[in-house]
This record gives C-alpha cells, structure tokens and sequence, in this order.
C-alpha cells in the first residue's frame, strides 16, 4: 500500500519502518477500498504515521479515551509550531484528532467509554421516546433532539450525583440557571416544554415523586412573535443565475437550490430524495413530508427537472446508494444536514444581512413570501410547503407588506 502512495525512497523508509507498519497499512487499503482520492491516501498516510509514532510512547495493551487523543493532538500541534512547520495549532490538532480516532477505532484500542447516562437510564429513555412516536412526535428529527435535551439534563443530574428517583423541583431549577448562560429565551422553552414531557412520563411510570412535570416554569414565547427570515426573490434569482456551470459542483448545487427555493422543501426532505422518487415520464416527483412523514406526490417543475436530469447525467458520481445527491470527494455519500447548509450558505455570502435565514429553511421562507406576495391564498400555500395546520402558514401574513399597508390605510380612513 504505501508504494502506490509514496515513491521517494527516504519516505517510503520511513512508512515501512515505523510503528504500526501492518496495522497503518490495513487502514489506508480499506479507504482506498471505499473509493477515497489519492491524495485523501497521502494525506492520511502521513497523519497516519504521525499518530502511530504518538501511540508507540503508550502500553501496547492501551486503549485510549478521546480526551487523551484531544490531548496528544494538541501536544503534536504544539510541537509542529514550535518546529515552524505549521502556522497555528488548530488545523494540525484537528487534522490530528480525526485521523487517530479513525485510525485506533479501526485497530481496535479506542477506548468506548460509555457516557454517564448509558446503562443506567436507556430504557426508559427508549419507553419514553417509544410512547411520544407512537402519540405525537412523528418526525424521527424530534425524537432525536428530545432525546437529547433529556440526555443533557440527566448528565448534568450525574454529575451532580442525583439519582433520577431523587430529583426535586430544586435540582431542575438548577439545571435551567445553569443553562441560561449559554441558551437563549427560546432553547429554554424547548428544553422545559420537552423537559416537562418528560417528567409527566416518570410520573405515569413512577419513577420519580408527583408534581415536578407541573412545576416547571417555561419562559413566555409569544405567539409568531419572529420573522421568517430569508432572501428577497430577487436574491434568490440571482442566487440560481451565479450558480449556472458544467462543473459537478454547480450541477449539484443548482439542483438543489432550485428544490429549495421553488418547492420550499425542508434540508431532509432534500437529502432523502432517491432516484425511485422520480417519476420521469408522469412528470412527477414524491417527497416524504419530515414532520408528518406523510408521502406526497407533486408536478415536476420543468427547470427543476432539467437541472437534476443535468446533475444525474453529468455530475452525479458512480456509486451504489440510491439517493440523489451526493458528496463530489470519495467515499461518496449521501449529504449530511451541515453539507447541504453549507451549499446554501456558500451561495447567500454576498448579502448584507445578518447570517440567520442564509441556510435551507431560509430558502423555505423566501419560497413562502415569493407565493404570499404573488396573491396566493394561504391554504394554497400551505399545501405547497407541507403544513399539517393552517397557523404554520398564518406567520407569512406579516411579511405581505403590501396587504398590511392597505389594512392600516382602510382603518385609518385612508390616511397617508
């Protein structure tokens, strides 16, 4: 393996001799394996080489925890800049990082440490989480994040050494104090109204005393007090205009901008697209609705249908998965929520707002003003984007300015 990466003989020395020879060698072949670039291979090779000379320092019966990797990184790193071979710490450390817990999970002596939560508490978590999709939470991106905000607070109830059948409303208060320093007025609504779920669960279970669900306090949230937030439509056509190209890039991207912006799809309605979900020939396409996971069947619009037959013809990389869009470097697959963010974002830099509404959901937002503005009623509206009620698409009345302007002459009698 390491002669396909490296020819120059003082290097190829250096590789075949170094700690770990065998071990570094299996894990480059099994990149190489998943299709990764050449100079992905060099790259790791050389990290890779790096790290196994850290490692050698340690037992050979040593498993290492992540902390102790964080650790060694930030010591080489430290090292590297003092040698004037790197600028700053913070890439070399990170570079560092990554490939070592890649690297030791691959050979076995990376240490798994559970987290303070695991074993004591995962099954009810799991009876909890199972009792909330069954009744309410029918997107697996809720289940997801309330499972989180509840892993949080028992952490924070572990390192306070409070069992979970000993918590009083004081421990809770606690949390809540703890985390307003980081969280704003609105991530302290999700968590207690989550939190409150949460507790009611217990209750029903018996698993913790009566009255702690009730007792938590939510700070007040009013009702469509924000605005959604996003590009003007004229941004979004320029947006698509500076996207037009041959490269697999801008093929990529330009369908998937056009998804968001004239469908008004969510990130992982995107991101879930599959090739069966085309309908070429009825002109047609379907989308799993994330909140609802309702299946709907819509028109495929014609330049949006062009600029994914494009990216399917020429830009699309070989590869098994049956989803749409892909990553372009090898292994390829399929885009992560912070990927397509980032597609978004890369092309809204050039506004002068502030960063919030720069990702897919501000997309979204601008797709609702664009319709609310060309005179469409909001039950039109909310069929086009998915709403499962009607107050989700009321919000967009207070961007139609238009609208608003007239109803405030009307009642002031026609006062300017």
């Amino acid at each position: 393996m390491f002669e396909t990466l490296f020819s120059k003989p003082a290097v190829l020395r250096r590789h075949r001799t170094g700690p770990l020879a065998a071990e570094r060698a299996e894990y480059l072949g099994g990149i190489a394996a998943q299709g990764a670039a050449l100079g992905t291979l060099v790259r790791r090779g050389r990290y890779c080489l790096c790290v196994a000379r850290e490692v050698g320092r340690w037992p050979t019966n040593h498993h290492f925890a992540e902390a102790e990797i964080c650790e060694l990184a930030n010591v080489w790193a430290a090292r590297r800049v003092e040698e004037r071979r790197a600028r700053g710490p913070k890439w070399p450390a990170e570079n560092f990082r990554s490939v070592a817990l890649d690297f030791l999970r691959a050979i076995g002596r990376l240490d798994h440490a559970p987290a303070p939560v695991a074993g004591r508490y995962d099954k009810q978590l799991d009876d909890f989480i199972t009792a909330q999709r069954e009744s309410r939470w029918l997107s697996a991106a809720t289940c997801r994040s309330g499972r989180w905000q509840v892993e949080r607070f028992l952490v924070h109830l572990e390192q306070q050494g409070v069992a979970l059948g000993d918590v009083a409303a004081s421990h809770v208060d606690s949390y809540f104090q703890h985390m307003a320093q980081r969280w704003n007025r609105v991530s302290l609504y999700t968590s207690a109204k989550l939190l409150r779920s949460w507790f009611a669960h217990c209750e029903r279970r018996d698993w913790v005393r009566r009255g702690l669900a009730a007792g938590i306090l939510m700070p007040r949230i009013y009702r469509q007090e924000g605005l959604p937030l996003g590009p003007t439509w004229d941004e979004v056509g320029r947006m698509l205009a500076n996207t037009v190209g041959d490269e697999p890039a801008q093929l990529r991207d330009q369908a998937i901008l056009r998804l968001l912006s004239i469908y008004g799809w969510r990130s992982g309605e995107v991101r879930r697209l599959r090739l069966e979900d085309l309908d070429w020939r009825g002109e047609q396409v379907s989308v799993t609705r994330s909140k609802t996971s309702r299946c709907e069947v819509l028109p495929l619009e014609p330049t949006v249908g062009n600029a994914i037959a494009r990216y399917l013809r020429h830009g699309r990389p070989k590869s098994q998965s049956r989803v749409v869009f892909l990553t372009l470097l090898a292994p390829h697959r399929p885009l992560s929520a912070g990927a397509l963010y980032g597609v978004v974002h890369r092309h809204l830099l050039g506004r002068e707002s502030t960063n919030k509404g720069r990702g897919p959901h501000g997309l979204r937002h601008a797709c609702a003003r664009h319709l609310v503005e060309s005179g469409l009623s909001f039950k039109e509206i909310g069929d086009h984007l998915g709403h499962h009620s009607p107050e989700s698409t009321r919000i967009y009345a207070k961007v139609d300015l238009v609208s608003l302007r007239r109803v405030a002459f009307d009642d002031l009698g026609g006062l300017a």
